[in-house]
C-alpha cells in the first residue's frame, strides 16, 4: 500500500518529540532552536523556550509536558553537530499549561555527560528515560563511546540506574503486555525488559530491524508498533511478537526522528528537514 506523506510545516531546526494535545494540535520540540511548538489548522504556536536541546517529549499524567533535555547538541548534518551555549546537564523538564518549565531531574547516575533522549510514564506515574551518554563522539571517534543506560526518575524525586546498556538506547515504548521495549539506535535492534514495577528484568532480542534502519522514536497504535528509522529514511511497521510486517521509505535524506497517532494519521517529525508531516493510517 502507498503511503503518501503531507507536509505541514517546514524550516524548523531539527524536530523530535511529537504529542498529541488535548485541543487537537501537535506539539514537539526543536532541539536547534531549543523550542518547544505546537502546530493546528495551519498555524505554528511556540509553548515554551527552554536551554540546552529539547530531545524527547510526552504528555504526563498530570497533563503537562515532559521533556529528555540532552543538554544542548543538535545535528546539522549526518557529520556535524551544533552545541548550544551553554551547555547544561541533561535533564528531565516538565512544561505547564503556560509555557512555565521546572527541572524534574538533573542529577543523574553514571559518569557524565548524561544526554537523556527520550522518555515515557509508567502505570505507577514515574519517568523512564534513555541516556545514550556520550553519544556526540560516535561520528569522530566511535571507539570512545561509553554505551548509555536506562534510567528512572521517581514522581517523588531522585533517580536511579535501571540497566546499563550498548548500542545507543534511544526510542521507548511500552509493549501492551505490560513489557519495555528499547531501541538500540547503532546496533538496529530493539530489546524487551520484564517490567517489574520499578525495575527490570534481563533484557532480551525482541527485533531485528536490519543493517541500514537504525531505530529511533517509536509508538505502538491498534496493537503495532511504529518505528522511525532515522538512519535508513524509513518507518517499519512491526507486530506485537516484534516481527516487522511492512518498511516503507520517507524520502532520502528525510532522517524521520520520532513518530505519534492522533485523528487517523501518523505524524511524524523529519530531522535533517526540519519538517513535521502526516501519513493517513491505512485502513
Amino acid at each position: 500500500m502507498a503511503w503518501n506523506a503531507e507536509v505541514h510545516v517546514r524550516g524548523l531546526g531539527f524536530p523530535e518529540g511529537p504529542v498529541p494535545l488535548a485541543d487537537g494540535s501537535i506539539a514537539f520540540v526543536d532541539l536547534l532552536h531549543g523550542k518547544v511548538r505546537a502546530f493546528k489548522d495551519g498555524v505554528v504556536r511556540e509553548i515554551a523556550t527552554l536551554p540546552g536541546a529539547p530531545n524527547g517529549m510526552r504528555m504526563g499524567p498530570d497533563g503537562a509536558l515532559y521533556v529528555a533535555n540532552n543538554g544542548g547538541i543538535a545535528p546539522l548534518s549526518l557529520e556535524d553537530l551544533s552545541y548550544a551555549d551553554p551547555l547544561i546537564p541533561g535533564a528531565i523538564q516538565r512544561i505547564g499549561a503556560d509555557g512555565a518549565w521546572t527541572t524534574v531531574a538533573d542529577v543523574l547516575p553514571g559518569e557524565p555527560p548524561s544526554r537523556p533522549n527520550d522518555l515515557v510514564f509508567t502505570p505507577a506515574g514515574d519517568i523512564v528515560f534513555t541516556d545514550p551518554q556520550n553519544w556526540e563522539v560516535l561520528g569522530s571517534d566511535a571507539a570512545a563511546y561509553r554505551g548509555g543506560q536506562l534510567l528512572l526518575a521517581r514522581a517523588g524525586g531522585g533517580v536511579e540506574r535501571l540497566a546499563a546498556m550498548t548500542g545507543f538506547p534511544n526510542g521507548l515504548v511500552f509493549h501492551p503486555d505490560g513489557s519495555l521495549l528499547v531501541g538500540l539506535t547503532v546496533e538496529q535492534r530493539i530489546v524487551r525488559f520484564p517490567w517489574l514495577g520499578d525495575r527490570v528484568g534481563p533484557a532480551e532480542d525482541w527485533c531485528r530491524l536490519g543493517v541500514g534502519f537504525n531505530p529511533d522514536g517509536m509508538a505502538f497504535h491498534e496493537g503495532l508498533l511504529y518505528v522511525t528509522g532515522s538512519t535508513g529514511d524509513a518507518i517499519a511497521v512491526v507486530d506485537a511478537a516484534g516481527t516487522v510486517v511492512e518498511r516503507f521509505g520517507t524520502g532520502p535524506g528525510s532522517d524521520p526522528t520520532n513518530l505519534c497517532i492522533h485523528a487517523g494519521r501518523l505524524w511524524v517529525t523529519l530531522g535533517l528537514p526540519g519538517q513535521l508531516v502526516s501519513y493517513p493510517l491505512q485502513a
